[in-house]
């Protein structure tokens, strides 16, 4: 069982990690994990974290594991200095727009440059994704296992040449949520990722069209049974607080009227078991259908849902509060009026067109500035792709990833505090640093042991790994070092950092065992600076 050491905020206080995992202090008695302690951005990177399952590693660190983190402030210049490599903006760009790396993917995209990197990027439909689809094809949909479809969309995206489709895809599940647990029907899951992807790109209108007639949304929302006589409220509300305006640009009354152009729809199902359904197309029912004039957001009609949405977008609070969603989810969160302002006027310019809005964003100079650099925690999923895509291991992202258990049904990312499918509430997840708590620190570095050291899958990747780096015969720890740093941590790791895994080697020019590999690759995607998007 792996134990992890808490970032700390002074680099003098930490715990060292028993050979055996076992979480100690420096007079070797024994301490308990603090329960669900949230970690700042500072205090990862100013402080160690690291786990102790490849014990080799803990044993020989010691306390030098405290010299992997770097103090925020300490970092700053050298981040600022960093990002204006364009090898960095690259790697940068394919962290935001992306889910990480192979050594390969970073090779060919540093070859390519940045601009054609973009270009490839946004236009993704000239890029042949077949091999993508058929492992995805391969997982099958169980519209009883509510499992499956995170199995399926991980194989897609550890597998796809279409990083952004599969972002942006990410991005829409997170905003216009829904949740497995209601819906209880696995293939309209899947059918409203499909949605996402499809309509990636498209212009904010065209995706908030098609999710309003989602089955899934139906029912999740309730629109599916709202009727003249009970319109219900809840689409409606979401539709302007949480998915296109935000709060305090409506009125209760623009909820009431709102609700009302919603009804008369409904979405047959077939119970398959108690708790499993099998939704059909929805279906309109003109009868139940409230056919008086409303009264919305300032307008007067007989409006039905495509009216409805049309007069929100209508709205000059729909292009900021779309516009600060993306740019809180690419470049950093919390913009100001000013940082909105360009992507804003590009959002009215385009009618809305997300691609021309992401695309801006993309080849903006605020993207590639020093306070975008590392601004972000990795969500559990970007930091578990990431993180299998470093050691190869694609073809075991179900088996490490979406196995049934952990948190809310998750498997590990449930444990990790992301669950696919299953946001936490209609609000989705809120991100940030609540990503991190000594809980969900622990998940990560459990799936870092499994990877490199512990586990059928782990044995045999890491195997993998060093007959890998056998044959390019990197066989020091110096040429390990300077075969991973740069496509996993932009070769950007305080100097004491690189030391720590020198040391650990052995020696810069020592001969390397694949013990210690495993050891240093463990380290390196523990490192406070991997945690960061």
């Amino acid at each position: 069982m792996p134990a992890m050491l808490l970032a700390n905020r002074t680099v003098g206080s930490f715990c060292n990690i028993g050979a055996g995992g076992t979480a100690m202090k420096p007079d070797d008695r024994s301490v308990e994990l603090p329960a669900q302690r949230r970690l700042s951005r500072r205090a990862l990177l100013g402080g160690t974290l690291a786990a102790g399952s490849v014990a080799v590693a803990s044993a020989a660190l010691g306390d030098k594991l405290n010299l992997l983190g770097s103090s925020l402030d300490a970092t700053t210049e050298a981040d600022a200095t960093a990002i204006q490599q364009e090898s960095v903006r690259i790697s940068h760009l394919l962290r935001r727009a992306g889910f990480g790396l192979t050594r390969e993917e970073h090779d060919r995209y540093q070859s390519m440059g940045l601009e054609a990197t973009i270009d490839e990027l946004i236009n993704f439909t000239g890029v042949d994704d077949s091999a993508a689809d058929r492992l995805a094809n391969l997982v099958p949909i169980d519209p009883r296992n509510r499992a499956s479809p995170t199995a399926w969309w991980l194989t897609r995206i550890a597998n796809t040449r279409r990083p952004l489709q599969e972002k942006m895809t990410l991005f829409w599940s997170g905003l216009l949520t829904s949740q497995i647990s209601v819906v209880r029907d696995p293939v309209a899951m899947v059918a409203q990722n499909e949605l996402f992807r499809a309509h990636a790109l498209d212009s904010f209108g065209t995706m908030l069209r098609a999710v309003t007639m989602d089955s899934a949304m139906m029912v999740y929302l309730d629109m599916d049974g709202s009727q003249r006589s009970a319109a219900n409220e809840n689409y409606a509300r979401e539709l302007m607080e949480l998915f296109a305006l935000g709060v305090g640009n409506y009125s209760e009354e623009d909820v009431r009227e709102g609700a009302r152009a919603f009804t008369g729809w409904r979405v047959p199902r077939n119970r398959l078991e108690q708790n499993a359904f099998a939704l059909q197309e929805p279906i309109f029912l003109p009868n139940q259908f409230d056919n008086g004039v409303k009264t919305f957001l300032g307008r007067r009609g007989n409006f039905r849902p495509d009216d409805i949405i049309e007069i929100v977008l209508e709205q000059p609070a729909a292009a900021a509060y779309i516009t600060s969603r993306l740019f809180s989810f690419f470049i950093y969160p919390d913009p100001d009026e000013d940082d909105l302002a360009p992507f804003a006027a590009v959002y009215n310019e385009t009618g809305g067109s997300i691609r021309a809005v992401v695309e801006a964003m993309l080849r903006s100079d605020v993207f590639y500035s020093a306070k975008a650099y590392r601004a972000m925690v990795k969500s559990p999923l970007e930091y578990a792709i990431a993180a299998i895509k470093a050691l190869g291991a694609q073809e075991n992202v179900v088996a490490l990833l979406a196995q049934r258990g952990g948190a809310r049904g998750g498997g590990v990312l449930g444990n990790m505090g992301q669950a696919p499918f299953e946001p936490p509430n209609v609000a989705g997840w809120p991100g940030g640093e609540s990503w991190l708590n000594s809980a969900t620190i622990f998940a990560r570095l459990n799936l870092l042991n499994a990877l490199t050291g512990g586990g059928a899958q782990g044995r045999n990747r890491r195997d993998q790994q060093a007959q890998q780096l056998a044959g390019m015969r990197l066989g020091s720890p110096a040429e390990a070092i300077a075969y991973y740093l740069p496509f996993l941590l932009d070769d950007n790791l305080p100097a004491d950092g690189r030391q720590v895994l020198i040391d650990y080697g052995g020696g810069a020019e020592s001969q390397l065992l694949p013990e210690q590999l495993r050891g240093l690759v463990y380290l390196i995607l523990g490192s406070p600076q991997f945690h960061l998007a």
